[in-house]
């Protein structure tokens, strides 16, 4: 089941960089810090009975008349955890935020599976309210593109208060990927993922309305998520300040994400989540 219309097969041989160990619960493609029959060497130590002679490194023996064994990593597979802002301002525009962030997750989804990664998604305003648990294997994405499908946007939102709200449900050393246009309380929340020892990875979205407004003359601005009016004239002057402080609020989240080491992207809901992957590929995504 695709429920969104996307090239994926140019997708498939992508697989998310992690940085460090990993924490996993099967086998996969991914290495950890634990030791086991992976082929990537990790280590030596002295041999001790019981050992498996297959694996003394007889070379080290040649040099040093003593007995090693080899460690090597285990190969595991990983848990990304996707998160959506499930707010109202998300479902806006033109091109709605909110298909185009859902459809962006599914590919996200579909590169961790086709890694043999598990994927977990949550959905939610202030605090979860949609979960799938992780899931992995192929027979899995039908799962995966269901949840998405009955997602709904609605009511004020606070990404803050929703990231905080996975406290529960993350263990160290997994991705966190939040998919969210950040025009609510944010840092908290990113905070609170770094503290829990997650490679965390954002999407920043934005609509081409947003962006680059077509508007002008006089204009009642309507909050999407309380309903607020506004009434202004969207003069040069009125558009020049309104995007000066768009810039501004992109950069203090690109300023604060560096800082923190976690990876931040701007995407743009007129791009295909597809072409918009293949195009960040080389930053957070390496070819299988």
């Amino acid at each position: 089941m695709v429920p969104f219309d996307m090239d994926l097969a140019r997708l498939d041989r992508l697989m998310l960089r992690h940085k460090g160990g990993l924490a996993g619960t099967s086998s996969g493609k991914r290495l950890s810090n634990k030791f086991g029959t992976s082929l990537e060497f990790a280590d030596y130590r002295p041999y001790l009975p019981g050992d498996d002679i297959r694996r003394i490194d007889w070379a080290m023996y040649g040099r040093s008349r003593r007995l090693y064994t080899r460690l090597n990593r285990s190969e595991l597979d990983a848990t990304v955890n996707i998160v959506i802002d499930g707010s109202a301002s998300m479902d806006w525009g033109d091109w709605p935020k909110g298909r185009r962030s859902l459809a962006l997750a599914f590919a996200l989804g579909y590169i961790s599976i086709r890694s043999y990664d598990r994927v977990a998604l949550a959905m939610g305003t202030k605090d979860i309210g949609s979960f799938l648990p992780p899931v992995h294997g192929r027979a899995a994405l039908p799962r995966i593109g269901g949840f998405l499908e009955r997602q709904e946007y609605g009511h004020a939102g606070n990404l803050s208060s929703l990231l905080l709200s996975l406290k529960n449900l993350l263990r160290p050393n997994q991705f966190t990927v939040v998919i969210s246009d950040f025009l609510s309380d944010w840092r908290q929340g990113l905070e609170s993922l770094v503290f829990a020892r997650q490679q965390v990875l954002v999407f920043h979205v934005v609509s081409p309305d947003e962006a680059e407004p077509q508007w002008r003359g006089p204009l009642t601005l309507v909050d999407s998520e309380t309903g607020g009016r506004k009434d202004v004239d969207l003069d040069q002057f009125t558009l020049a300040a309104y995007k000066q402080a768009g810039e501004e609020h992109r950069q203090e989240i690109q300023d604060y994400c560096r800082s923190r080491g976690i990876s931040s992207f701007l995407y743009n809901v007129g791009t295909d989540p597809v072409e918009f992957l293949v195009t960040i590929a080389p930053a957070i995504l390496r070819t299988t």
